[in-house]
C-alpha cells in the first residue's frame, strides 16, 4: 500500500561537478517509482525536472551555489519545485519560439509539453522558483 501523500525536500550545493546533479535526477525518478507512479509519468516528470535543473544551473546563478528542490506526491498529481538564488529577472509571459534550426532554447517548451502546468516566479530580492505540476491520470 502506497502513502496517499509524500513530500521530499533536498538542498543541493552545486560546485560544477556533474555527480550531484545526476544523483538528484535519479532521486526524483526513484521517489516517483517508489510510490507506484506509471513509468511514462516518471519519465516525463524527470525530463521536465532535468530541464528545469539545467536551466537553474545555467541561467539562475546556481553554477556554484545552493539549489532547493521540493517534490510532492498525491494520488492525483505530482509537483516539482526548484528555487535557485539567481537573478531577479526571468523571461515571463509568452515564450519566444526558437528558430527551427536552433540547437538550444526549447527548455520551456519541453517543460510545458511534459507537465500539465509550469509556473515561473522571480523574487525582487533575488531568486527564481520554477514549479511544475503533472496529473497522474490524464
Amino acid at each position: 500500500m502506497h502513502a496517499h501523500t509524500a513530500s521530499l525536500h533536498r538542498r543541493l550545493l552545486i560546485d560544477g561537478r556533474p555527480e550531484p546533479v545526476r544523483a538528484l535526477r535519479s532521486l526524483v525518478a526513484s521517489f516517483l517509482r517508489d510510490r507506484g507512479v506509471a513509468e511514462d509519468v516518471v519519465r516525463a516528470v524527470t525530463l521536465a525536472f532535468a530541464e528545469a535543473l539545467d536551466n537553474a544551473i545555467e541561467h539562475g546563478g546556481s553554477a556554484h551555489g545552493e539549489l532547493n528542490v521540493w517534490l510532492r506526491y498525491t494520488e492525483r498529481f505530482v509537483v516539482v519545485s526548484l528555487l535557485d538564488p539567481g537573478g531577479d529577472r526571468v523571461p515571463l509571459g509568452k515564450p519566444v519560439l526558437p528558430e527551427p534550426s536552433a540547437e538550444r532554447g526549447r527548455g520551456f517548451q519541453l517543460m510545458n509539453r511534459m507537465m500539465d502546468a509550469v509556473r515561473v516566479r522571480s523574487y525582487p530580492a533575488g531568486g527564481t522558483r520554477v514549479s511544475m505540476l503533472r496529473y497522474l491520470h490524464r
